[in-house]
This record gives structure tokens, sequence and C-alpha cells, in this order.
């Protein structure tokens, strides 16, 4: 039997938080779309080593699973800010899917496993897995709304994690949607993107954060730039920067915003 965290850290094959590029709403004839992230922490001094396992084994599985369908695409996130010892994440694995995630299995981690050239055991692997890091939690976040650029190899991503007031979710995703959507949107060449989720698995009231927003920069020059608001005013021209952000703040508060670089990218 696999430990459980090394068992996490297999299955999900690598999860980062971005999602696909197309910028589509579900309806009823499109299920909505899915990602699943797996926070990792590399264990102390193991990093290089874990950045091989990540490419020696994650991502020639990831390969296989985008090629065959059975995820839209993969990406692997490596922190920037918060980094080191007080950072929850050093790495996300991230999964996207274009409708609930299929259900995990040994068996089809094999397949996949196999079908990639892998001539590692499930216990050699195992054992590998457990001596590079260990899977702290795993999000299952439903995707309310894409625009622009994917995540890809070498961008930056920024991660705004959102704790929802009570009764305000709606009320938050009307805002981002007519607000912020409409805005990123207008920068379309930009190489800019912009994601929206809302956290599916786990819940209850005491998680620490319900929501999230990513930003997708091309450069580090760009992540430093940030968004360009002199282009605010030409799409909201009778609504001021400083007063949507008020609004939105009456349904939110930013738990955090953190930083990563896209490490590794699959996509079809």
């Amino acid at each position: 039997m696999l430990r459980p965290a090394t068992h996490l850290l297999l299955l999900t094959a690598g999860c980062v938080l971005t999602a696909a590029a197309q910028n589509q709403t579900p309806t009823q004839n499109q299920p909505p779309k899915y990602v699943v992230d797996t926070c990792i922490k590399a264990t102390t001094g193991k990093n290089a080593e874990l950045r091989t396992y990540v490419s020696d084994v994650l991502v020639k599985i990831a390969r296989v699973r985008v090629a065959d369908g059975a995820a839209a695409w993969y990406v692997v996130l490596n922190a920037v800010a918060p980094a080191g010892s007080e950072a929850r994440c050093d790495y996300h694995l991230v999964n996207g899917y274009n409708g609930f995630p299929p259900e995990a299995s040994a068996e089809k981690t094999a397949a996949a496993r196999k079908k990639a050239g892998i001539t590692l055991t499930a216990e050699e692997i195992s054992a590998r897995a457990n001596a590079v890091a260990h899977a702290v939690n795993v999000d299952y976040w439903r995707s309310v709304a894409d625009v622009g650029s994917m995540a890809e190899k070498g961008q930056y991503v920024r991660i705004n994690y959102e704790k929802l007031k009570p009764g305000q979710t709606s009320a938050w995703i009307e805002l981002e949607n007519t607000g912020w959507k409409p805005f990123a949107e207008s920068l379309k060449g930009s190489g800019l993107g912009w994601h929206m989720n809302v956290l599916s698995m786990p819940g209850g009231t005491s998680q620490r954060y319900n929501a999230m927003t990513l930003d997708i920069y091309p450069t580090w020059d760009a992540l430093g730039k940030g968004w360009p608001g002199a282009a605010w005013p030409k799409v909201h021209p009778e609504l001021k920067f400083a007063d949507y952000t008020k609004k939105v703040a009456e349904t939110t508060e930013r738990v955090s915003a953190e930083v990563y670089r896209v490490l590794e990218s699959v996509h079809p």
C-alpha cells in the first residue's frame, strides 16, 4: 500500500491553477470545467531531486493522460513568493478537466505509467516520491470564467485566494463577471490571462479560502507592471476603479496573493 500523501502525489500526476484558453462559460450543453490542485512541500534539501522526479515521472504520465483525453491539461508551478520554509506550498501540481474529474485509481496510473515508458515499479516510485516531497492538501476547483492566456512554461501566475463572505458568493461572481472579466477581455493580445474558480471540495465554513482568481503574466517584467489601469475607463467609463474595488471588498476578503513560475506545462 502507498502512503496516503504519496498516493495523492502519484495519482494527481501534477495538478496548477489555470484554466483552458477558450473564453467559455458553462451552459446546459457544456459541463463546467474543474481543476484539481495538489499543494506539494519539498523535503528539506531535496528540491533538485523533486524537480527531477517531476520531469521524469509526473510530466511523462501527464502527457499520456492529456493525449488520451483523461485530462485536459497539466501544469506544475514553482513558488516565487512566498518561498522557503515559510511557504505552505513549494509546488502546485495541477490537472484541468472538461467536466467533473474521473475517479483516481492506481490501475489507471499504472496503465499511463506503462504507456509513458516508465519502467519503475509502483513501489519504487512510491519510495522515490516519499524521499523528496509530501502532499500538503488537494483542492477541487470549479472553473467559473476564463479569459486569455493559458499558463505556459516560463510564465508567471499570481493566485489570489479569496474568503467569500456568507451569502455573497453570487454577488462576488456577478461583480467579477461584469467588472473584471470585460476589462481582461479588452486586453486581448497582451499575453495576459485571467481565470476565476470557486472551491468545490473540501467545503464548510472552516476553509481558509473558498474562491480564487488567477492572473497569468507572460514575463517577469509583465508581472512587475501588473494590469494596465489606463484601460479600465475605456471599458467602464461610468464606473471608477476605486468604486468597483470597494464593491468587491463588500463580498470577499483577500486571504493572500501568491506568485509562482510555471515550471512545466502540458496541453493538447
